[in-house]
């Protein structure tokens, strides 16, 4: 540098390249020596002291060029080499670096050639900025970037090399790691005007930076997270670099971790973009199409078949196992692009919908309505549900609210917002659903014997009317609800459910909870981003086993079907009942039970005077004992010499103290409550016990409390005798009620009898037996008759799925293969990647056509049989045999070799220890 000083002190800028010794010019590249003698140019032309000569004064260049597509001006600074400020292209590009790198190496060498130093401190730049331009500087090339990895994808290395090699460019180096190799000096070719990892990816790599990457990772390895990630929801970033570290002999640091994730944000992002570009291609990118296409034996309709009712079956629910701390990742802002969430902006259109009413399990200090049987079975989830105080401060996202088809692939996606199970998760989803699947549908619900008054009293009530939207309850957890509710909403009493339990989402929740461990702390973006991940993979799981779920119901099906309907039909014999008479109970047990709901005629506003005054009359009483002794005495004995009172006589004194204004506080509600009573009836004087208004009400209140209890005790052994027996839970509620029949029964006019339990017990029995649908022996002939009924309507489904799967299956074939032809001219790297998706769905979808031949071939089959079209591969031999095997079960693999077994057995360990 002093040389080139010297140069142009002398004003010999024509000497200044021809100075340089010969090794200095061996380190040079075309392009950095184009640099130099431009900045040495202008700054001898400077020197000259001609006024007229200006040039570029790069050393504002911080202040006026470096902000990038609006970014916010108070946050200027220096640009760590992993935050990635891209711009728009100039005319000149540079070694491995792109825009405004070369305009900062520019101003840097003039600075250096003038003699001058760049003392102007800059101001820190924040993490918040440095991750707003590494995103913008992402974006902007992500299209170039996808691009040219299909290049690389479909073209290969070699190709691609021997490309650039034709070509004039230029060089620049780069750490490299692989799976297995690492290269502290790895030299990539550079075309002019290329970013710098658009050379990256033609040789295989992605740096870990936007620009000026110094590291850079194999896509191969890449590719590899990429998978283990799909699986292994758990195997974090940290553990991967942990493993390459190792692999590759060298120390780990937190830095290493970073970079990586960098890298692998940045190419999941071109992967999403090259599957747009392909879907696209495909026509499948319009508004909801996975939706609409994701499950072809739920949506794939034909024409002439026969129409199902309901049309779909689906489920949906809530879980807290997915949280995230509150404030992780607060630096970044980036938003992922899901395809399955429902946005909050329509969640909070639902948030008013309903305020606290009954069967929404919105935590609520308020008493569900005695009247309402359905809040009971709510209660019994509201427990359950309820998130603390401590775990809506701690956390931003609570959880996730999902809904799912009968076949386990996922629909939609609600994260639940520091709170628990709202109401409004479960509308926004309902009005998704029904926006999406149109009429006749059926939802399966842990509370959906009170949601539909719930979705009844929204702003979605004309739409789900519209669309005869069913809500039932879930097979397992309907069985916690009680008698009444499960005639009305159980699967088993459901016209067209078939033997589907609606327990679907149980089943996603078991398997996404693995992805908990790495999100806890993460970011917004990558907590939605392995959540997305992990759905994407399990929905193509459940894509590739749709062929053995109806081949394993079908089996099920015509196992029930064969063994129950021979017993059910002798015992209708034997006992004279048709199929009428099943029904006919079942009507008539719903409306005895809704008859026991239904509260006598009185006079309730009387009565609640009276029970007023009552009270007002007890809290009078209560306020006279405590002040009927005016002052405390104490005496010498009561004082210490020094600290006055003891502790014990303060303590006396404070306990009279606070039961004396806990008597006036009683005394003051009861005063306002019996004043506002008077009000609303127009009484102008307190009613007395020797009126006769009075002594009526009072008798009709202490009567209406007995029959209440009565009701409630009759209520408990008809409702909760057959489901609870056989936990041993009957007894503890029907103890309970017997109770306070006990304690008001001798205070009727005339007194009542007392009971004892087992009394009660005799009682329900002898009464209960002379109705025909509480008869042991009718009820369990009942629950053998609707499986049966159940089975039939489930086989008659699966002819109708077995159709539709088959039809998708050619028709899917048959497009892609389609498309990529028509392709291979125009565009040949998208058409290769097009024939890659036809080739993985095809190798899928010759599986289901093996497992549909055996549905065919099943005894008692009686569907439609569609012959697959000519050429498949894998019809015959070993491959139809290894099929056929996992079909029937006959691999055998021992419990502690099947990872989803012993998955389940540490998920059922963690619920036991808590």
């Amino acid at each position: 540098m002093s040389l080139l000083r010297a140069a142009i002190s002398n004003h010999e800028t024509e000497t200044l390249i021809h100075n340089l010794t010969p090794w200095m010019l061996a380190e040079l590249t075309a392009k950095t020596r184009q640099l130099l003698a431009e900045a040495a140019l202008e700054v001898g032309r400077a020197s000259t002291g001609d006024p007229a000569v200006r040039f570029t004064d790069y050393g504002n260049w911080d202040d006026d060029n470096h902000l990038l597509n609006g970014a916010d001006s108070d946050n200027d600074g220096e640009t760590e080499s992993n935050a990635g400020d891209q711009a728009p292209y100039s005319e000149v590009g540079a070694v491995g670096q792109d825009d405004p790198a070369l305009s900062a190496m520019r101003a840097q060498v003039i600075i250096c050639l003038e003699g001058r130093k760049n003392c102007r401190r800059r101001a820190p730049h924040s993490c918040l900025h440095r991750n707003r331009e590494m995103h913008a500087a992402w974006s902007s090339q992500m299209s170039d970037l996808a691009s040219s990895f299909l290049s690389w994808k479909h073209g290969g290395v070699e190709s691609v090399t021997s490309e650039i090699n034709s070509r004039i460019g230029s060089t620049f180096h780069v750490t490299s790691v692989g799976i297995l190799s690492f290269c502290a000096v790895q030299t990539i070719h550079q075309a002019p005007d290329e970013l710098a990892n658009v050379s990256l990816i033609k040789a295989g790599f992605l740096g870990c930076s936007p620009q000026q990457p110094t590291t850079a990772i194999a896509l191969e390895c890449l590719e590899l997270y990429h998978q283990i990630c799909r699986r292994k929801p758990s195997f974090s970033v940290q553990a991967m670099v942990k493993v390459l570290c190792t692999l590759h002999k060298r120390t780990y640091f937190q830095s290493f971790r970073d970079q990586f994730a960098i890298a692998f944000d940045a190419y999941l992002d071109i992967l999403r973009h090259v599957k747009a570009v392909v879907n696209q291609a495909l026509g499948c990118d319009s508004l909801n199409w996975r939706m609409l296409n994701a499950c072809p034996p739920c949506s794939y309709k034909q024409d002439n078949e026969a129409l199902l009712d309901p049309s779909r079956l689906d489920s949906m629910d809530g879980n807290n196992s997915l949280k995230r701390v509150d404030g992780s990742g607060h630096a970044d802002e980036h938003i992922f692009p899901s395809d399955y969430l429902i946005v909050p902006s329509e969640v909070e259109l639902f948030k008013d919908d309903v305020h606290l009413r009954p069967g929404t399990r919105i935590p609520t200090d308020v008493a569900p309505s005695t009247t309402n049987d359905n809040s009971a079975c709510t209660e019994n989830w509201k427990t359950a549900n309820t998130v603390s105080e401590n775990t809506v401060s701690i956390f931003d996202q609570t959880g996730i609210f999902i809904s799912a088809c009968r076949h386990g692939i996922v629909q939609t996606l609600v994260e639940m917002r520091k709170s628990g199970e709202l109401a409004k998760y479960a509308l926004a989803t309902t009005s998704k659903v029904l926006d999406v699947y149109g009429s006749n549908g059926a939802t399966g619900y842990n509370i959906g014997c009170s949601y539909g008054k719930t979705v009844a009293a929204s702003s979605i009530s004309t739409k789900a009317g519209a669309n005869r939207h069913r809500f039932l309850v879930n097979s397992f957890h309907g069985h916690a609800h009680n008698r009444q509710c499960q005639i009305q909403h159980h699967p088993l009493y459901q016209k067209g459910l078939g033997i589907e339990d609606l327990e679907t989402c149980e089943r996603i929740f078991s398997a996404s909870n693995a992805v908990a461990p790495v999100i806890r702390h993460a970011s917004y973006f990558h907590w939605l981003q392995f959540i997305e991940l992990h759905f994407n993979q399990w929905d193509l799981d459940k894509y590739s086993e749709l062929s053995t779920f109806i081949y394993n119901n079908y089996k099920q099906a015509l196992h029930i079907v064969n063994e129950l309907s021979p017993a059910v039909q002798e015992l209708k014999v034997q006992l004279g009942l048709t199929d009428t008479d099943f029904e006919r109970w079942n009507s008539e047990e719903l409306e005895y039970l809704q008859t026991l709901a239904i509260e006598t005629e009185e006079d309730i506003e009387k009565m609640t005077y009276v029970e007023a005054l009552e009270s007002l009359a007890s809290a009078e009483a209560k306020y006279g004992s405590v002040t009927s002794v005016q002052f405390l005495s104490y005496s010498p004995t009561d004082f210490t010499p020094t600290q006055g009172l003891h502790k014990s006589v303060q303590t006396v004194a404070k306990a009279r103290e606070a039961e004396h204004s806990a008597a006036y506080r009683r005394l003051v509600l009861e005063m306002n409550a019996v004043d506002d009573l008077e009000r609303r009836m127009g009484i102008t004087e307190h009613w007395t016990r020797e009126q006769d208004e009075y002594k009526h009400a009072l008798n009709s209140l202490t009567n209406r409390r007995f029959i209440r209890v009565v009701e409630h005790l009759e209520g408990l052994v008809v409702k909760r005798l057959f489901e609870l027996a056989k936990a041993n839970l009957a007894g503890t509620a029907i103890r309970t009620a017997l109770d306070k029949y006990n304690a008001l029964a001798p205070l009727q006019n005339p007194p009542r009898p007392t009971l004892e339990y087992h009394e009660v017990a005799s009682y329900a029995w002898l009464d209960l037996l002379s109705k025909p649908w509480a008869s042991k022996t009718n009820r369990e002939v009942a629950a053998k008759y609707f499986k049966v009924v159940r089975a039939r309507e489930e086989l008659t489904r699966l002819n109708v799925e077995v159709v539709w799967l088959h039809a998708w299956v050619d028709d899917e074939d048959a497009h892609l293969s389609s498309v990529a032809q028509s392709l291979s001219e125009t565009n040949p790297t998208l058409a290769y990647e097009i024939q890659c998706r036809f080739e993985e769905r095809r190798r899928v979808n010759n599986i289901h056509c093996t497992r549909l031949e055996a549905i065919y071939d099943l005894p008692g089959y009686n569907g439609l049989i569609r012959v697959s079209e000519e050429g498949r591969e894998g019809k015959d031999g070993d491959h139809v045999k290894r099929v056929l095997g996992d079909l029937e079960g006959s691999s055998i693999i021992h419990a502690d070799e099947d990872d989803v077994l012993c998955d389940e057995a540490n998920r059922l360990d963690a619920c036991m220890s808590e």
